[in-house]
This record gives structure tokens, C-alpha cells and sequence, in this order.
């Protein structure tokens, strides 16, 4: 077999040039366009998805009942598993997406969280 030349240069151009198209996607997604929950608009309670999980700002004036093992005064938002993990009064929601519940509100779908 015959010795052939080997450009290492271009070929280490070609990887890195493959590496850094493949990155542009995944830097996106790096702090660019980052929703905060106090960004979002806060769900009515005459929502037609409120009304339908009879929904509350205020827990304590929602219609709640014992259920999953937990009492109904221990039952809000922010005991939720459907509540965004992030900290404020309004978070995001799971059953309300693209919108913002109060921490300290109720719906029908409350779940502990695990």
C-alpha cells in the first residue's frame, strides 16, 4: 500500500466546524428566552379552567376537603404537585399553562407532592 498524505488541519477543521453547528441549537437553550412565573399572567378564577377545577386564589375560602391522606387546611398551591418549583407568590401551574397561580390558592386537582 502506498503512503498517503493525511491533512490533519482539515480534518480538524471539519470537526470542529460539525461540533460548533451541532452547539448553536443547544446554546439557545442556555438563559435565552427564560419565562419567569411572575412573568406570566395570572389565571382568573372566572377562567373557564378555573372554573372548571373550581380554582381559588385563596385557599381558605375554596370549597376543599380531606383527600390523599391530607387535611383540607393543609391543602394549597405550593404543596402542589403540579406547581412550578420556583419561588414567588404566583407560579407557574402545570393545569394552567402559560399561566400563573397564587401560592397560597387551591383547585379540585390538588395532589401532594411527592
Amino acid at each position: 500500500m502506498a503512503n498517503q498524505d493525511i491533512d490533519v488541519g482539515r480534518r480538524k477543521a471539519m470537526k470542529l466546524a460539525i461540533a460548533g453547528a451541532a452547539a448553536i441549537p443547544v446554546a439557545s437553550l442556555i438563559g435565552g428566552g427564560v419565562a419567569y412565573s411572575q412573568d406570566l399572567p395570572h389565571v382568573a378564577e372566572d377562567d373557564p379552567a378555573a372554573v372548571g377545577l373550581k380554582y381559588m386564589h385563596d385557599a381558605t375560602q375554596a370549597p376543599r376537603a380531606d383527600k390523599a391522606g391530607s387535611a383540607a387546611a393543609d391543602q394549597f398551591c405550593h404543596n402542589c404537585q403540579f406547581i412550578a418549583t420556583d419561588s414567588g407568590e404566583w407560579r407557574g401551574c402545570a393545569l394552567f399553562p402559560g399561566k400563573a397561580v397564587n401560592e397560597n390558592g387551591w383547585c379540585s386537582a390538588w395532589a401532594p407532592k411527592a
